[in-house]
This record gives C-alpha cells, structure tokens and sequence, in this order.
C-alpha cells in the first residue's frame, strides 16, 4: 500500500511538473510578432527540450546525465528571461518549479551550492539587460518572484525528506520484522532443545534406575536363589542350619523389596514433575524412615526453586543411596541431609551416626554416587572414623547460560 501510494505521489508530482512547463511556455506564444519566427522557434524547441528533460530526468539513475538535465532547463528559462525582456518576472517561475525538481532529486549540499549560485548569476544577468534596456530595477517585485523560488526549493527539500524517512521507516520496520522472525526462530530451536535435554535427562535417569536394579536387585536375588538351593539341600541333612539359611533368605527378600520400592518411588516422582522437589525429598526421607525405622532430618538453606531440574535426580539418587547405606552397612539410626543452594553452586552434607570405619573402601553404591557427581562437573569427599559414623561431602556447580547479540556465552 505503501508503494502504491508513493508511486501515485511520483506520477502526480512529474505530470504537474511537465504541465507547467508547457503552460508557462505556451504563454509567451503572445508576445511573438508575426515576423519574429525565431522567438516562435525557440518557444516550441524549448517545449520539447522540457518533455524531452523531464523524462530523462525521472527515468535515469545516473547523476551526470539529471544535472546536464537541469542545466539545460535553467538556461532554457533564463533564455526566456532574456528574450522577452517586457515579460516582467515570469520567467522566475520557471525557476520555482526547477527549483523543487533541484531540492527534490539532490542531497549532495555542493551541488545545491552550485545550483543556487547559477540561479542567482543568470538573475543578475537578466535583471542587469532589463536595467539596460528600460532603466527600472524594481526590488519588491523582485522579491516576490525570488520568494516563489525559495518556496519551491523548500516544498523540493520537504518532499525529499519525507520519502528519506518513509524509506528510512520502511527499512527499519523490515529489518524489525526480520528481527522478530529470527527471535521467534531462536526461540523455537531454544524451546526444542530444552524438551531435547529434559527427554535425555529422564532417559539417562531411567537407564541408571535400570542399571542400580539389575546390580543390586539382581545380585540380591542371585545370592538369595543360592541360599534357597543350599537350603533345600540342608533341610534333611541339618534342619537347624537351614533355618539360619532361610533367616538369610528373608532379610535379602526384604532388601530387595526395599530397593524395589526406592527406585520405582523415584521413577514416578520424575514422570510427575509437578511436585516441588523439597516435597519429593521430603517424602523419600519419610518413607525410608518408615520402613527402616531410622531417623532422618533434613535442613535446606536457599530457594529450592533455583534448583536445576538437571541437578534435581541426582541429589535425590545421593540421598537416597546414603540413607541406605546408613541403615545397611553402617546400623545407623539418624541420618542428618544438610543442602545449602548457593548461587553459583549446591553443597550437600550428609551425615549419619553408625558405626563407622577407619578405612573407606568405596562400593558400588558410593562408587555409584561418584561417577553421579563427576558427571555434573561436582566433586565428593567421603569421611569417616571407627565409631563416628559416616560423612559425605558434595559440591555441584550450577552452570548458567548468558546471551548476547553475538551468541551464548556460558
């Protein structure tokens, strides 16, 4: 629409440009006497140079051939001046009009300079042949005349700006939109590749759920399809001792139960993350404490919103793994979880008043733990002394991502 209405602006402007130039030359056609055949001659060769000037004028791009244009146009009205010198100062309306087209069509300041300077020239030219021929100057007339020169080159530059700022306006409202179309893009990739990461983080973690049942689970039940085997072999033979067996049997059914329910716990809690992550732990804590009959505390300093969704699985698979072992290889009867949410990372201390040992020899459940945090850029430090219990040390950092213009700074 824009276009169109610029278009239609150009077409009105050229056409009214061009008529004034036929009207103002078709006047002069009265003041030629019969036998002044050349004024008649140069009147209708100025009307075709004017046609002809004009259209090459609002056709062409290249400078050198618009300023030989207008050139020829200003001499082609001061030839009107000096040939019919009793026309009074009509012919400064000439220079009205090109003055516009001047003002219009050139921003270079040197050759409105130089444009400005002829003008004035051929006025005190043809001003000085009227002084000679009459012997009148006549200021205010002269005055007034140069005013509708001075209003036409004003109307030019007006006009000229307007179409620098609409086309100003329209670059920027185009470099906006692609601006926009670019945000939205990003956006979108950005949205993707966030789903794309919370996707293999539960897949990740399902496959670890899989893999702590299948080595601890499975290895329980290797070892209790054992125990039931010899049972069955020692029932007849020593029925006392395959009473112990079958006490055995039942502690690692248990076990293996209590595994079981820990880890499908956490599966379901991740398939409905609309539970707060303090309510989550809160809950493992309590359950675990229920089961087991051990005490648990827990103290969260910080705003557990900050929390990375990223970081969330794996601080519940470290409390969940230190509280068993607490109760299983420690005999622990209070666990204490400490989590400090900081900035720019999370630290976890867990401690528990078992029985401890004066050689930590990692298992597979702390080994486990390690690769967790090691995972996540962390580090882990596990204390402990005969008597004093069990002492685990976590630091994970919180990576943050930042943008600029320029991409992703991390």
């Amino acid at each position: 629409m824009g276009l169109i209405l610029k278009n239609i602006s150009f077409i009105l402007l050229s056409s009214t440009r061009v008529i004034m130039f036929l009207l103002l030359s078709s006047f002069y056609f009265q003041l030629v006497e019969h036998h002044e055949t050349w004024k008649l001659t140069y009147i209708i060769c100025a009307m075709v140079l004017f046609i002809g000037n004009h259209i090459v004028q609002m056709t062409t791009a290249h400078l050198k051939i618009r300023i030989l244009c207008t050139a020829i146009d200003m001499l082609l009205g001061a030839g009107f001046g000096a040939i019919f010198p009793t026309s009074s100062y009509l012919y400064l309306i000439f220079f009205g009009v090109i003055s516009t087209t001047v003002f219009l069509l050139y921003s270079d300041r040197r050759l409105l300079r130089l444009f400005s300077a002829v003008f004035f020239i051929l006025w005190i030219l043809i001003s000085l042949e009227k002084y000679i021929l009459f012997g009148t100057f006549i200021l205010t007339d002269n005055i007034l005349n140069l005013m509708f020169v001075v209003y036409g080159a004003i109307v030019g530059g007006l006009i000229r700006n307007l179409q620098e700022a609409r086309e100003t306006i329209g670059s920027q409202y185009q470099q906006l939109n692609d601006s926009h179309s670019a945000l939205q893009d990003a956006h979108n990739q950005l949205s993707d590749y966030s789903k794309k990461v919370e996707q293999l983080t539960v897949i990740r973690e399902r496959n670890e759920i899989a893999r702590e049942i299948h080595d601890t689970v499975g290895h329980k039940m290797t070892a209790l399809l054992v125990q039931l085997q010899l049972a069955n072999e020692m029932v007849t033979l020593a029925p006392e001792k395959s009473k112990e067996i079958l006490t055995t049997c039942e502690q690692l059914t248990r076990d293996s139960l209590h595994e079981i329910r820990l880890s499908v716990r956490t599966l379901k809690e991740e398939e409905h993350m609309k539970v707060s992550f303090l309510h989550v732990l809160r809950e493992l804590m309590d359950e675990f404490s229920n089961l087991t009959g051990m005490e648990t505390q827990l103290e969260l300093t910080g705003d557990p919103s900050s929390l990375p969704l990223s970081l969330q699985p794996t601080i519940k698979r470290i409390v969940q793994e230190a509280l068993t072992n607490a109760q299983r290889h420690g005999s622990a009867n209070l666990c204490q979880v400490a989590i400090r949410i900081l900035e720019d990372a999370i630290h976890v201390e867990l401690q528990d008043n078992g029985k401890g040992t004066e050689n930590v020899v990692p298992s597979f459940g702390l080994i486990n733990m390690k690769e967790r945090v090691l995972e996540h850029g962390g580090t882990v430090q596990f204390k402990s002394a005969e008597g004093q219990g069990f002492s685990i040390s976590i630091n994970l950092p919180i990576n943050r991502v930042q943008w600029s213009s320029s991409g992703v700074m991390k």
